[in-house]
């Protein structure tokens, strides 16, 4: 029986593979993934921020979330699936949204804190899970 071991994967490793901009790069992220026997995981914090570079590199919302949606598919990769569920459609419908915002949304109706109190009209509008503060 083999060992099963749990590695973790950085930003820089999701944008390698959507953006494959660095020579030689993506082709190392995907041996790795390929290695038998290894789970990856990837945190909240790290989708997050991939997210937001990916915009700066003007890919739109729907590229973005297909790429996830592929990415999250693996059999190898650990992420917080319930949470993404409710994130990527919700930032596909919203588009006045930032994605923090709707990670905000998604963790309160997650943790059954709601609502989420807010300042921001397009987000107590948008999200479902958000009251405005009057």
């Amino acid at each position: 029986m083999a060992f099963k071991t749990e590695e973790s994967l950085d930003t820089n490793m999701i944008l390698r593979l959507m953006l494959n901009d660095i020579p030689g790069q993506r082709e190392r992220v995907v041996d790795l993934l390929c290695r038998p026997g290894v789970t990856y995981r990837i945190e909240d914090l790290a989708i997050t921020e991939a997210v937001y570079v990916l915009q700066t590199q003007d890919r739109t919302r729907t590229e973005i979330a297909c790429f996830f949606e592929a990415l999250f598919k693996r059999m190898n990769l650990k992420v917080n699936f319930r949470l993404f569920e409710r994130v990527f459609p919700m930032y596909l419908a919203c588009p006045k949204l930032s994605f923090n915002d709707c990670c905000l949304a998604g963790y309160a109706a997650l943790n059954e804190a709601e609502p989420l109190w807010t300042l921001d009209k397009a987000l107590a509008k948008e999200s479902g899970t958000a009251k405005m503060l009057e």
